[in-house]
This record gives structure tokens, sequence and C-alpha cells, in this order.
């Protein structure tokens, strides 16, 4: 896998000496460039349900005593496309069932407070792992002591990133941007013709350690989705 990634979470950088509150820290980037090819029904034959682990961002930084940061923005870059025919709506992103979504990983502390085994995470989260829906992730995660994190009050554990465009042949590149308020680079009226998730709560509901993770989706009979590049950007303030 060539995604750029951090080999441990206990590695997480801390925040910089003498950074003013408000200052940006140095931004967490990831990007992965595997050609991947997923049909829906990929996991499990005549079930048409898939979702693959693409990609997965370094830790957060640590806090330091004294000072914490916040998260400012995050930006996904994507460039992919859905089998290239069918759908009810070609041309456009309605009732696209070829899609991105993001989650949240979260190192679960250990009762004394010691660092977890070295590399455990590392093998399971930097390989481009199959399940039937990213939710399903959760039993693999409590093994070697991360979870996800819940979108807000609800039962789901993913936000949506992006959807591809129905019916589309050639490769799309998509970029979407995630402020303090949720409402990213597109109007919350728009997102539905834009194909784009607004990221509400996403900023606020990350914490020093985490990492975030890209998942490639798609469901139904026919529907595929291929993804040659993605990226993500985390920007964190002082605080």
């Amino acid at each position: 896998m060539s995604a750029t990634q951090s080999p441990n979470a206990s590695d997480a950088p801390n925040i910089p000496d003498n950074m003013n509150p408000g200052e940006d820290l140095p931004t967490v980037h990831a990007q992965c460039t595997d050609l991947v090819h997923m049909r829906a029904d990929r996991h499990t034959p005549g079930d048409n349900c898939s979702a693959l682990l693409y990609l997965v961002s370094p830790p957060l930084p640590a806090s330091r005593e004294g000072q914490s940061w916040k998260a400012k923005k995050v930006t996904w870059t994507i460039e992919g496309r859905d089998q290239g025919w069918g759908g009810e709506h070609p041309g456009t992103f309605r009732s696209a069932y070829s899609w991105y979504e993001a989650c949240i990983f979260r190192p679960v502390p250990t009762p004394d407070g010691s660092a977890r085994p070295y590399g455990a995470e590392r093998t399971f989260l930097e390989t481009h792992n199959l399940f039937r829906e990213t939710a399903d992730v959760k039993g693999k995660l409590e093994e070697i002591g991360w979870t996800l994190v819940p979108n807000g009050d609800s039962d789901q554990f993913v936000w949506q990133v992006q959807s591809n465009r129905v019916a589309q042949a050639d490769f799309a590149r998509y970029v979407v941007e995630w402020g303090p308020t949720g409402t990213g680079n597109v109007a919350p009226a728009d997102q539905d013709e834009h194909g784009s998730g607004a990221g509400t709560g996403f900023l606020d509901a990350l914490q020093p350690g985490d990492r975030v993770g890209l998942w490639m989706r798609a469901m139904y009979v026919g529907w595929a989705n291929h993804l040659r590049k993605a990226t993500v950007e985390l920007v964190c303030a002082a605080h």
C-alpha cells in the first residue's frame, strides 16, 4: 500500500513549542495512489454490499500540558468513478450507490495507561481491509485496542464524503472541504447536486491520537467503485 502513514498512534507528534493560540499546527497529511476496483459483491458474491478501507491518516497530534488544539479544516481529494453504466439518473449524483465515507479511529486506553504493543494497528489500518459495511470493522478494532467514533448521537459511525457521478466511465476528481460549521465548500442546498456530504460534527469529534479513514462503498447489483487516488489533509490550530 502506497499511503503515507505514521507507524503507530503512540508516536503522534506533540504540539510544537512556542505556538500562539489560533496558530496552525503542521498539516496532517495522507495519500494513497493504489488503483482499486471494487464491485458491490466483492465481499460476498450475491450479497451486493461491500466496504473497503482505502486510506488512513497518521495520528493527530498529542496535547501538551497547558495547551491543546482544535481541528480547523479537513480536505478530502478523491479520483474515482462508478461502473460507467446503468442507474436511474445517469450523469447526476441522485440514487448513486457508489460512494465514499469517512470514519474516525480512536485508540482505547489500556487499564494501566501503558502503550499498546507496537504494530498491531499498523498492520490492520494500513491494509485494504474488506467488510460488508464500515461499522462491521468494530469487532476487529476491539481486538487490537481501537474503536470507531460515533457520528454524534446516532448509531452511525461514518460521515458521507462524496458519491461518484452515476454512469461515468472516466475518472473524476472531487474535492470536499469541511470547516468548523460542517458545511464544507458546498452549500447545504447544493450538496445533493454535487454528491458531497456536509461533515457535520466531524471536526468536533476529533481528539489527540485519532486517525481518520476513507472507505470505498458500493451497493446493489451491478454497482462498482473504482478509485485510483485519494488524499486527506487535516489542519488543526493551537487552542
